[in-house]
């Protein structure tokens, strides 16, 4: 870029409005149109009402409502704005976490989940809007309800105003109050109206509509055979009309009865191809199940293993992560910043909505991994890379907080564990518990073997004998003792060899 050009300043206006866009102004209304094509040349005078025949389809409805229930059945927080916490004063009580615990609980006591829901419908409809009624609640402003408005109820300017359609303007809409109506916008930052799926939907929902309708016809007609019915020439009208009654007998009567003269003879539908009505019902259904969740595997059940489960897993995954992050960005931009208004004036930072949308992680194999990292082969790691990995809130400075309890296997030495588990161990410590568990083997030695068997082990003349013996009494010992007793040995012994090193602290 050259210097003379580095010293100007950005262009802040939009350029490109909505007045100067050939497809969606009009020139002579002050409201612009929506540009949606297939409202234009299908809708005849419906508008977004067109939208409602895909809702109703039984497929087309239930899998825009799996996609819709997909987020809501997210968990969600509210995050209070980045604040410095003072020194010696935990987070939890700064004035921005207070802040974005009264957001979270005003929006607790209203429809929150409700109107999320409702508010999705904008991906159908390419916008949705959400009417807020305040309250006064102890002294604070807060919602009270939020009611879902359709979006066939209102308009835009050329300036993109939000305008309300009323039997008193029915043109262009009458304006509506700031911080009142929620407007959710998809698919679109340039067009209001949006761009929904509704665009995309109501074509495949359409040919299902009439394939059923044609598919009804051809059941009434072919689903049994055709009645022809023969009669001589010259025979009186008379006689062809109860041969026409006896034709049409046939569809609830068992039996006919006609003259001899007269014959009635039945004709067999015959169709040839594979292509059926219900082959293009599914087939319709499949294009939908693809617009609204990105595959079919949700919907369309296939025994056996396909090969490409993960990523079609991964697709909807993507699809409600994006949803839930532009619902977030909506609430954020909007009813958010009016609760924290009316309530906190002068604030500039504003706490967020985030809704978890993260799938669920097998910790197992990762915690297995990281202990052997840091256990066994001792590589340092950040106390910060734990509370992150495993989504686990760090203790605040002076937070009461759970440590192990720290137990030998040496029974006398338990208590001193337990008062030593806060600290570390002293030379002089571990020499004191070596002794100790010295004398506590040899005392338990003793009582295990007893008289009889160390008046065997003396009168034996060789080690052969005193083997034989043992395995002789070895029923009558008591098993229990001699496990004890190993355990004993052997925390003595590791006693022992941490007396024997160094005198430094252990």
């Amino acid at each position: 870029m050259p210097d003379d050009e580095k010293g100007k300043k950005p262009i802040t206006d939009e350029i490109a409005t909505a007045s100067k866009d050939i497809d969606i102004f009009s020139g002579w209304l002050r409201r612009l149109e929506n540009p949606d094509p297939t409202l234009r040349t299908e809708s005849q005078g419906k508008g977004l009402k067109l939208y409602d025949e895909v809702d109703r389809d039984p497929h087309a409805g239930a899998v825009l409502q799996s996609r819709y229930l997909s987020v809501i059945g997210k968990e969600w927080e509210v995050l209070p704005a980045e604040e410095p916490a003072r020194k010696g004063r935990p987070s939890s009580e700064t004035r921005a976490q207070k802040i974005a615990d009264f957001v979270k609980t005003s929006l607790e006591n209203t429809n929150f989940d409700q109107a999320r829901q409702e508010l999705l419908q904008a991906i159908l409809y390419g916008f949705y809007v959400g009417e807020t009624i305040w309250t006064v609640r102890d002294g604070s402003i807060v919602p009270m309800k939020i009611r879902a408005k359709h979006p066939r109820r209102f308009s835009f300017t050329i300036d993109r105003e939000l305008r309300l359609l009323t039997l008193q303007n029915m043109i262009e809409g009458e304006p509506v109050p700031d911080r009142k109506f929620i407007r959710f916008t998809y698919g679109s930052s340039d067009n209001p109206y949006g761009k929904g799926l509704g665009q995309k939907l109501w074509w495949p929902v359409w040919f299902k509509k009439n394939g059923i309708k044609f598919w009804l016809v051809f059941l009434e007609k072919f689903g049994m055979p055709t009645a022809v019915g023969k009669y001589p020439t010259g025979t009186l009208p008379e006689q062809q009309k109860a041969l026409l009654d006896a034709i049409d007998a046939i569809h609830s009567e068992t039996g006919v009865k006609i003259p001899n003269t007269m014959a009635i003879e039945l004709l067999e539908a015959a169709r040839r191809g594979t292509v059926t009505y219900e082959t293009l019902c599914e087939y319709m259904d499949k294009q939908v199940s693809k617009a609204v969740l990105g595959q079919t595997a949700s919907t369309e059940g296939t025994p056996g293993k396909l090969g490409n489960e993960d990523s079609q897993n991964e697709t909807r995954q993507d699809i409600v992560e994006a949803d839930a992050g532009l619902m977030d960005e909506c609430l954020n931009g909007s009813l958010v910043k009016w609760i924290v208004d009316f309530n906190f004036p002068g604030v500039t930072d504003y706490p967020k909505i985030q809704t978890r949308t993260e799938a669920e992680k097998d910790l197992k194999p990762l915690a297995e991994r990281d202990k052997t990292l840091v256990k066994d082969i001792g590589l340092p790691v950040a106390k910060r890379y734990f509370y992150e990995t495993y989504a686990i809130p760090e203790p605040e400075e002076g937070e009461e907080v759970v440590k192990p309890e720290v137990r030998s296997q040496e029974p006398g030495a338990g208590r001193v564990f337990t008062e030593k588990a806060q600290g570390r161990f002293s030379q002089e410590d571990v020499e004191d518990l070596s002794t100790q568990g010295a004398i506590d083997s040899q005392e338990a030695l003793s009582a295990l073997l007893g008289p009889p068997v160390l008046e065997m082990i003396e009168g034996a003349e060789s080690f052969e004998e005193i083997r034989a013996k043992i395995y002789e009494m070895y029923p009558e010992m008591n098993t229990k003792e001699f496990q004890e007793l190993l355990a004993r040995a052997i925390f003595a012994a590791g006693l022992t060899g941490y007396a024997a090193s160094e005198g430094e602290e252990v």
